[in-house]
């Protein structure tokens, strides 16, 4: 997909394995967070280009979090 014929108002949720720390959430300035009940947290947030999208899942593993799921939300 070009990235001008990127959709605007993208949005993805990442569900990712354990809590974070107030400084591994900022790494993800763009990003809100959501507890989930148990040993998981979501992130969610736009994403304005397939550039940003593979740039948020190398910080992700750059920081050794493993993500759970990783979907597309509704527009």
């Amino acid at each position: 997909m070009q990235p001008d014929s990127w959709p605007k108002g993208v949005r993805y949720s990442f569900t990712v394995a354990g809590t974070l720390s107030e400084r591994t959430l900022a790494a993800f300035p763009e990003l809100h967070m959501s507890d989930i009940p148990g040993a998981y947290t979501m992130l969610y947030g736009s994403i304005a280009s397939p550039t940003e999208l593979r740039g948020v899942l190398a910080r992700f593993d750059a920081l050794g979090i493993t993500v759970i799921e990783m979907s597309r939300l509704p527009d």
